[in-house]
């Protein structure tokens, strides 16, 4: 059986929800993290903020990243 027909017959979902999207006070958060981003303030001020104060998961790694994309 090829990977296609596999895909079409296999059950099993799956799927990523970026925390940011997993409820409006993230949204938010994430809004406000890209504006202070994107006005000066250090993504590694910014990850900080997320994490201490948002209770956001992500590492600092993956929310520099996420930064520079929201830029490009």
């Amino acid at each position: 059986m090829s990977l296609a027909e596999y895909a079409k017959k296999d059950r099993v979902k799956t799927g990523y929800t970026a925390w940011r999207e997993l409820n409006d006070e993230n949204k938010l958060a994430w809004e406000e993290a890209v504006k202070g981003f994107k006005s000066g303030i250090a993504a590694s001020v910014v990850a900080r903020w997320l994490q201490n104060e948002k209770k956001c998961p992500l590492t600092d790694a993956t929310i520099r990243t996420q930064l520079a994309r929201e830029i490009d």
